[in-house]
């Protein structure tokens, strides 16, 4: 049975050979400080979504 391939997971499918591009070459400490940098810019988007969000409602 052929399992049909949504856009969503197509998406994660490209995020994920991304990520492993960009760190499989790295020992451990090195991928456990990508993972923190990167959830601190993750963290930073969110909270500049949440401000834009609010102010959208607000208006």
């Amino acid at each position: 049975m052929e399992m049909l391939e949504t856009n969503a997971m197509r998406e994660l499918h490209k995020i994920q050979e991304e990520i492993y591009e960009e760190t499989k070459d790295m020992n451990a400490t090195e991928l456990i400080r990508y993972f923190e940098e990167t959830a601190k810019e993750v963290e930073k988007e969110l909270g500049e979504l949440r401000e834009k969000n609010r102010k959208e409602i607000v208006q």
